[in-house]
């Protein structure tokens, strides 16, 4: 790793999007710290924030595209619409290489990795890109504007992937199926690296509170809400759940915009007293809880894009030693699986969850799978275990190795 004397900038960059909060970039800055790198990070610019400040271990960088210029706005938007490269954004890229001494560009995800690579070239540095999931398989999932879907269509996003994974020195993807869907597109597994959305070995020390099930199962999902997280599934579970134990609760925590239907589902099946919906809350009240919680639940429907990403509740859940129970999405079923953690059941099958949720509601099973992934977390998966994969890279790019 690199030396606290010759400390190199790695300039990433979260285009068009807000820093904080992105859990992965910080969990990033926090392991090229470690290993002697410092981040700057590129992002928008809103409103409230200075152009730059520290935020933990990175310096975020911000930028507006023709901020008070509205048609030179528009006109980068078009431009970036027709050829997914934005000007406005590459020359910010650009920027950060000769103003601020970024010695490499960071890529998060794909819609602007074509301005990432041609930026990196015309600085002349290294170009790394993060992928954070299956994104042309992402975009068929989501809910979008019509234009975007029209312009930056599943099709069209496969294309630019295609061609981003053969110019980049360097890939970064989240879970091992990953890399062989890139591999399998024509990327070198050489220049591929997995580093997970695993958390800090701060969060499973101390001691786990104790699994109380003498209520009944308190069940937990801490997230997204959309179509594709499979909260529908775990509603549709809740009256079988309930029949075995009447005073069971389901906690779901976060934002999107399949909320409403899943409390009018809720409503419709008579189960809606039994499930709290919190909203967002800040991660420190949704760890707690968590902590409080007899099940931490990831409900994804199977599809390309949930069977090559792994999402940053698992590793919290096993961290805060709660058994955990996933569908059979492939990243999530090996894990669990191989750990010992919890179970899985078949995706979109609400008869097979409720069985699942009885079986891991026992005290015995409950408990001895919150201990093993605990214990996985400490041994393996963790922040400080994956940190000296992204440095190594890193230290490779500075030894000249491209």
């Amino acid at each position: 790793m690199m030396s606290q004397e010759l400390r190199v900038r790695i300039g990433m960059v979260l285009a068009n999007h807000p820093f904080p909060p992105d859990i992965r970039v910080s969990k990033e800055a926090d392991a090229l710290a470690a290993g002697g790198y410092d981040t700057l990070v590129l992002c928008r610019a809103r409103a409230t924030d200075n152009l730059s400040d520290r935020v933990g271990n990175a310096i975020a960088v911000r930028h507006s595209v023709h901020p008070g210029r509205t048609l030179k706005r528009r006109a980068d938007s078009l431009r970036y619409l027709a050829t997914l490269d934005s000007p406005s954004w590459r020359r910010a890229m650009v920027d950060l290489v000769r103003r601020h001494g970024a010695e490499a560009l960071h890529i998060h995800d794909l819609p602007y990795a074509r301005s990432g690579i041609l930026a990196a070239r015309e600085a002349g540095v290294p170009v790394v890109l993060d992928f954070h999931e299956n994104y042309p398989a992402a975009l068929a999932l989501w809910k979008r504007r019509p234009i975007d879907s029209l312009m930056f269509s599943p099709k069209r996003a496969a294309k630019l992937e295609r061609w981003a994974i053969t110019q980049a020195d360097r890939i970064v993807v989240v879970v091992d199926e990953a890399k062989e869907r890139l591999v399998g597109l024509g990327a070198d597994p050489d220049r591929i690296v997995v580093f997970g959305n695993t958390e800090s070995l701060d969060m499973a020390r101390g001691i786990p509170a104790p699994l109380d099930l003498s209520r009944g199962p308190r069940i937990v999902y801490v997230g997204g809400i959309a179509a594709h997280r499979g909260l529908d599934t775990v509603v549709a579970a809740m009256p079988g759940i309930l029949h075995r134990f009447p005073n069971a609760r389901l906690a779901i925590i976060g934002e999107g915009h399949t909320l409403p239907e899943l409390k009018a589902q809720a409503h419709r099946l008579g189960v809606l007293d039994a499930i709290e919906f919190t909203g967002q809350l800040p991660k420190d009240e949704a760890m707690e809880r968590v902590r409080v919680a007899t099940l931490g639940l990831v409900p994804h429907h199977r599809s390309p894009h949930t069977d090559a990403t792994v999402p940053h509740k698992l590793f919290q859940y096993m961290a805060l030693g709660r058994p955990v129970l996933v569908s059979d999405c492939a990243p999530l079923a090996r894990i669990v699986r191989a750990t010992g953690a919890g179970d899985v059941f078949t995706a979109g099958e609400a008869p097979d969850l409720v069985r699942k949720v009885i079986a891991l509601s026992d005290n015995e099973a409950a408990s001895r799978a919150g201990a093993a992934g605990r214990v996985a977390v400490i041994s393996r998966w963790n922040l400080e275990a994956e940190a000296p994969v992204l440095c190594s890279l890193y230290d490779e790019l500075a030894a000249g190795k491209h």
